[in-house]
């Protein structure tokens, strides 16, 4: 769970609404301005005043520094105390406490009136540090303020350590903008729609679901979560498996239903056309297509399984899913150049390797297959849906998903072992299964070294179009010279050493 936490003050701690609005009237009515509907200016709480006189009231620059002056001489007397905490505010604040967790209130509302606030509800005590706004009117961005916590704490270093709570979309901008996550307090006045687009990673609907920043409740789903989060943060063994498995049933699927609809289509199309077209002609025609079915059925299928992932990730930066070793992020320069060297020298090497151990004699499935399924296809079709698509899926599917769910539950090593097996089976043959088995085991580990999904995409990408070249420069360097030949995979084993040990050493540190 995260160490140090900065709370939002209006909207988030406090229901400050009343004395907010009263205030905005107050200094309206210095410009001859009536508004009698209290509903319209809630959108004055959170957001630095001067930029909302500006929008609402369409004021320069100098008539919104004004409208705040004004605005301040009624509130700094009467508003501020038109206020109350949110009931439970101080039971969870002193749950966090006790969790030794570092607290912090970052707002946009000067810091005078932050500090008056929280000691006149009793609950300054809490918190670490407290920042707002200068009076002058700078510092008056969520970014800056955060920004300032964080460097009176000393945490600058620390932001994957960092958590913000608010309640308007500001407020997850600001975070985002810090480089730190937010969790919206849509009790506050933003709303979910607006805490959603904004970006929060988790949405708590009452002071209650703010809990989820206790480590005593990190596996007490809350109302908050879904079915889904529910099932994985408490979900018994077949219910484990099934949430392991199912993402593959879902590419499984789309590619199944692609591959029908295609059928269909085309026997309508020739029976319009008269053309007496069979089963066998069509089962002709569907391998034909066969690689740009793949691609459509892959875009399809990238779709939910996307979704999937995203949920996941969002979870674990809750910490309702995973264990510490899930936030290991490898520090080292050059990541993506070495995963590209050693995805494409391993996979030539492990493809000469299979091909010397006479599998594809033993096993020539594979290889009729190859042939029936690539002949006569569009060369640039190939590049895109085989080189770039199928490894971006594949890689969601079974690193990003499979692999990542098994962690959850069993650790690393269950994970890249299981999600190689796995990934290796799902190719349906004995040949693929060794070699996508392999790899898969290469991917894995790269992937819990770097935790990064993109760097493993970065590496299947590369192995697969080196796949389509690849072994037309083998050819030619065979016709060429065998020694040539020879060289080239002695050149290869030791680029695949080379950078496997690169990637797989070097220290790591605790990611978001």
């Amino acid at each position: 769970m995260s160490r140090i936490i900065l709370f939002d003050l209006d909207g988030t701690l406090t229901d400050s609404a009343e004395g907010i609005v009263k205030s905005v009237q107050y200094a309206l009515a210095h410009f001859g301005i009536e508004e009698p509907d209290t509903e319209k200016l809630k959108c004055f709480v959170g957001p630095p005043l001067l930029e909302q006189f500006m929008q609402y009231c369409h004021m320069s620059k100098r008539q919104a520094e004004t409208a705040v002056a004004v605005y301040r001489e009624r509130y700094a007397k009467t508003g501020i105390y038109e206020n109350r905490l949110y009931e439970g505010i101080p039971q969870l604040l002193e749950l966090l406490k006790q969790e030794k967790k570092i607290l912090g209130v970052a707002s946009s509302k000067p810091e005078i009136y932050v500090r008056r606030i929280l000691e006149y509800f009793q609950i300054d005590q809490y918190f670490d540090v407290i920042v707002g706004a200068n009076m002058d009117g700078t510092r008056t961005k969520k970014s800056e303020v955060i920004e300032e916590a964080l460097e009176r704490l000393q945490a600058e270093e620390s932001r994957e350590e960092v958590l913000m709570v608010g309640d308007r979309f500001h407020d997850v901008a600001g975070a985002l903008e810090c480089g730190i996550q937010c969790i919206g307090a849509a009790y506050g006045y933003g709303g979910e729609a607006e805490l959603r687009k904004a970006g929060a990673v988790y949405l708590a609907r009452s002071v209650e679901e703010l809990k989820i920043l206790s480590d005593r409740y990190r596996n007490h789903p809350t109302q908050e979560t879904g079915q889904e989060e529910k099932e994985a943060v408490s979900a018994g063994p077949l219910q484990k498996i099934w949430r392991v498995l199912y993402p593959i049933g879902i590419h499984y699927g789309i590619s199944f239903v692609v591959v029908q609809v295609a059928a269909i289509l085309l026997f309508s199309w020739y029976n319009m056309q008269q053309s007496g077209l069979n089963a066998e002609d069509v089962t002709g025609l569907i391998q034909q297509q066969a690689v740009l079915l793949t691609g459509i059925a892959n875009a399809l299928a990238l779709i939910p399984l996307a979704i999937l992932y995203q949920r996941d990730w969002r979870m674990r930066k809750n910490h309702l899913l995973g264990k510490k070793e899930n936030n290991q992020v490898l520090k080292k320069k050059g990541i993506y150049a070495a995963t590209i060297f050693f995805a494409i020298t391993a996979s030539h090497v492990l493809n000469d390797l299979i091909y010397y151990s006479g599998l594809d004699k033993i096993f020539p499935g594979y290889t009729q297959l190859e042939e029936t399924a690539f002949q006569k296809q569009n060369i640039f079709v190939m590049f895109i849906v085989i080189g770039v698509v199928s490894p971006i899926v594949e890689e969601v599917v079974f690193r990003g998903l499979v692999a990542k769910r098994i962690q959850d539950y069993l650790g690393t090593a269950w994970a890249v072992a299981l999600s190689a097996v796995i990934f290796g089976a799902y190719h349906g043959n004995v040949m693929q299964f060794v070699y996508a088995g392999l790899l898969g085991l290469a991917f894995g580990l790269i992937m819990c070294r770097t935790n990064s999904l993109r760097v493993v995409i970065t590496a299947h990408v590369a192995a697969n179009i080196w796949s389509l070249v690849g072994s037309a420069l083998e050819e030619f360097l065979r016709q060429f010279s065998e020694g040539a030949f020879y060289a080239m995979l002695g050149c290869f084993v030791v680029m695949a050493l080379l950078s496997g040990v690169y990637i797989m050493t070097g220290k790591s540190r605790e990611g978001k």
